[in-house]
């Protein structure tokens, strides 16, 4: 950020602060990016609604990891240009993944849009609301220009939270190292780095006391964290020292990589402390010859072998994976054998993806890519599949007590989330809750649970007055 900007927000007619209004699309990793820019934006004077109706800017975080998710993406700018139209909006920015590698294409098409901003330009958002603002003329190309990608927050940079307030994501790294041959992220987000673990802690600890009570670590892979920076895995070291501040209560690692699960974690994840028992491996397939095409290394055999160890060591752990149908060179034999290898792996959870041809991929080059319409096939046969997995897995626990983190009391019945179930892509525990303990209990409450109804996602229990925790 350059220090000659005056970031002070400009005053609108009558002197009101101007509004700022964001949409954010996509994983976590790129939620904490809008998280950083809405408090580059709040420090510099602005006012933040979440209604874009009475934005005098509206925003629009990008993903663009899949044609699925620009087709959202692209909806929403769509959405935000008709708000432009109508006459309180001024200006339209696009930010994240989709302008860092394709603005000039984005230019083309939505020529109305006022500035493109790439993930390397996160904490310059205020300098370029104040120029769209400030009454400039505006550029023919994005107003900013687009930096390498290799911005990396720590715990100095300004933060606003958008997750309920009980709940942070803290991200440990970004970028990859990875090379999958379907895969845009190292070019979106560059090489593989690591926060300081200090900087991590520090930030942890002032979220800890706003009052979060779970943090959620990711990056793109979080099992790596460390090796850039200390020559070695560091993820242990840092998930102990978040369970060592004493206000919290979960915190959960998601986005692993099967290659660095250390013995170290699976320990970790046995003792049964404040670390959620819930690993997060996206496997992506089982195939021998599928995952070479991939550039991913092991084989189905292997990965069984690996589940089975983590569930021998940690007989309560919740693994979650993601897997994707319809890469080229997946014919009908190995798509059989990933649907074997789903039955025995027996997963908690599991996401089913369709393959997406990405623009300069070794996979998006290849010559024997499948019809769309196979994968989005194959993909509706893994999910029944996975779903039946996981109405058996979930019926054994009923009759069972376990820990629900509070999300929404109103009502008879409230809704929360126990170890077992990551925010947005798992599964959700109603309650019904005894009269004096529905007039105690409040969002970001623990209470104990007994179990004693279970659908193919989600679980029913009740709870007592003496089990309301905060």
């Amino acid at each position: 950020m350059t220090g000659s900007t005056d970031l002070t927000a400009s005053p609108r007619p009558g002197g009101r602060r101007a509004v700022v209004g964001m949409i954010s699309l996509g994983c976590a990793r790129n939620l904490v990016d809008a998280e950083v820019m809405l408090g580059s934006l709040t420090k510099a004077g602005y006012l933040i609604t979440s209604d874009p109706a009475t934005a005098d800017v509206i925003l629009v975080n990008t993903c663009s990891f899949i044609d699925v998710a620009r087709d959202e993406s692209r909806g929403e700018i769509e959405e935000a240009l008709r708000q432009k139209r109508k006459g309180r909006c001024q200006a339209v920015i696009v930010t994240g993944c989709w302008p860092q590698t394709s603005a000039e294409a984005l230019a083309a098409e939505f020529p109305e849009v006022d500035a493109f901003v790439g993930v390397g330009e996160v904490e310059r958002i205020g300098e370029v609301v104040g120029r769209l603002l400030s009454g400039g003329a505006r550029p023919t190309g994005p107003l900013v220009p687009l930096s390498p990608p290799d911005y990396l927050y720590d715990h100095r940079s300004p933060r606003l939270l958008a997750t309920p307030p009980w709940l942070a994501y803290l991200k440990i790294a970004e970028g990859c190292d990875h090379r999958c041959t379907f895969c845009t992220i190292p070019r979106i987000r560059g090489r593989y780095r690591s926060r300081e673990l200090e900087s991590v802690v520090a930030e942890a600890a002032r979220w800890a006391g706003e009052g979060v009570r779970e943090f959620i670590v990711i990056a793109q892979d979080t099992t790596s964290y460390g090796v850039d920076r200390y020559g070695k895995r560091m993820l242990v070291p840092l998930l102990r020292r978040l369970s060592e501040i004493e206000s919290v209560r979960w915190v959960r690692m998601m986005y692993g990589h099967h290659e660095s699960i250390a013995e170290e974690l699976i320990e970790l994840l046995a003792e049964g402390g404040k670390v959620c028992r819930y690993l997060d491996i996206p496997f992506q397939h089982s195939h021998p010859a599928v995952l070479r095409r991939m550039g991913r290394a092991g084989d189905g055999d292997a990965y069984l072998r690996m589940i089975e160890h983590i569930r021998e060591r940690v007989p309560e752990v919740t693994i979650r994976t993601s897997l994707l149908v319809g890469h080229p060179g997946e014919g009908e034999q190995e798509f059989g054998h990933l649907m074997q290898f789903l039955e025995a792996a027996q997963f908690d959870r599991a996401g089913v993806f369709a393959y997406s041809r990405e623009a300069g991929t070794p996979s998006g080059e290849a010559a024997d890519q499948l019809p769309r319409e196979i994968g989005q096939q194959r993909r509706g046969l893994m999910m029944e599949a996975q779903q039946r997995i996981c109405s058996r897995r979930n019926r054994a626990w009923i009759g069972r007590e376990i820990e629900v983190l509070l999300e929404d009391t109103s009502g008879g019945t409230w809704s929360g989330r126990s170890e077992r179930d990551a925010p947005e892509v798992d599964g959700l525990v109603y309650v019904q809750a005894a009269t004096r303990a529905r007039a105690s209990a409040r969002p970001g409450d623990f209470v104990r649970v007994r179990i004693t109804e279970s659908g193919p996602y989600d679980l029913a229990g009740r709870v007592y007055p003496a089990r309301v925790r905060r």
